[in-house]
């Protein structure tokens, strides 16, 4: 084992958003000279969840590939916590870098402050409030624990203040605008989602559902029927693995496949998604990251659960149809023809730069040396 490593920090990445995260950062690593060392937990492991990201991105090879990709959250992230503190141990990075608020985000906090090695959280602050979520329990242990942490708003510094964390706490915008602006052009001339879901030219809304709270209840999968059902315009659906999973336990998959106003497709890569995004008339998801893309495209969102980015719904530019533990379908097919913002977008996210203040950053707090570029 050596002494010393021979990169300059250790990232820690595991599901498609990390990845996206990663990836400005990366470049700016590159830019400078820094080696880093990647490690993937496994989290998503399918080509259309994580191998086409690292090809789109031009993202660095992981080093070590965990392989840890099933199970409940208890024991994926008991496996994780145990690989990654032998990979801690055995690589002796002097600083680990992690993003977000998956399992893969909490047991690499667990494994690095047990060990005593440093560690940064890019996007530290939202909350949605509800210690119910795994994510919002993953992200606020994340915060707790790390020795710097890098906000994508400024209302995640206020957050993080009412919790009395003060020190080491950085606004430097969004690493996801980073990437939205990195790579939205790459897409234009490169995607082909729109002709091969026959939406050329049409209007059209992008669904994304992926969270337990709408898939995994006979209840939920009602209520999304019940969409699809109704819905006044042609639906752009890449459905996560454990979506379809969920729909096909519920015995409505093929019925949904069927549907001649519902275009299905495998999950897709970053580039078609942006592509996607930057092209639909309406954008319907609960996922956070999805919120804020949205957001970058100057498009309307209507989120179907709680929300980590309230400054968006209050600028206008967002509404949720989600009532009392379940999207209100009704609600949303309404709205799906009506919400149209007409306010400006204020910059909630950063200039596009946060990549190379976050590098900056670790820089002046002496975990990065500054190399020739």
């Amino acid at each position: 084992m050596p002494d010393s490593p021979a990169f300059d920090i250790l990232t820690v990445v595991g599901n498609r958003p990390q990845f996206i995260k990663m990836g400005p950062l990366s470049a700016e690593f590159r830019v400078r000279g820094y080696r880093e060392f990647v490690v993937h937990t496994g989290q998503h492991f399918d080509d259309n969840m994580s191998n086409v990201f690292f090809k789109e991105l031009d993202l660095p090879t992981p080093d070590v590939n965990l392989e840890i990709s099933s199970g409940s959250h208890g024991e994926m992230t008991g496996r994780m916590l145990i690989r990654l503190e032998q990979v801690f141990l055995e690589r002796k990075p002097t600083c680990v870098l992690l993003f977000g608020d998956t399992n893969s985000t909490l047991a690499a906090a667990l494994a690095a402050v047990k060990l005593h090695i440093p560690f940064a959280h890019v996007e530290s602050g939202p909350r949605i409030f509800d210690m119910t979520s795994p994510e919002e329990v993953n992200r606020m242990v994340a915060d707790i624990a790390s020795s710097l942490r890098f906000c994508p708003d400024e209302l995640s510094v206020r957050q993080l203040a009412s919790e009395n964390i003060t020190k080491g706490v950085y606004f430097t915008g969004d690493v996801m605008y980073d990437a939205y602006l990195r790579y939205s052009k790459t897409a234009r001339t490169q995607s082909t989602v729109l002709d091969r879901l026959h939406l050329a030219g049409r209007e059209f809304a992008l669904l994304t559902v992926h969270r337990p709270n709408n898939t995994d209840s006979p209840d939920s999968a009602r209520r999304l029927m019940e969409l699809f059902t109704r819905t006044p315009m042609m639906i752009a659906f890449p459905a996560h693995p454990r979506t379809e999973n969920a729909f096909k336990r519920h015995g409505l998959w093929e019925e949904i496949c069927k549907m001649p106003n519902v275009a299905v497709c495998p999950a897709v890569g970053y580039l078609d998604s942006l592509q996607l995004i930057n092209h639909a008339t309406v954008v319907l998801t609960d996922s956070g990251g999805l919120q804020k893309e949205a957001f970058f495209a100057g498009k309307p969102c209507i989120t179907l659960f709680t929300t980590p980015w309230p400054m968006i719904e209050q600028a206008g530019w967002q509404i949720t149809a989600w009532r009392e533990g379940g999207i209100d379908a009704a609600y949303l097919v309404e709205q799906m023809s009506r919400f149209r913002p007409t306010c400006d977008r204020p910059g909630l996210f950063g200039e596009g730069d946060a990549a190379s203040k976050i590098v900056d950053a670790l820089e002046s707090h002496g975990w990065l040396h500054p190399r020739p570029k």
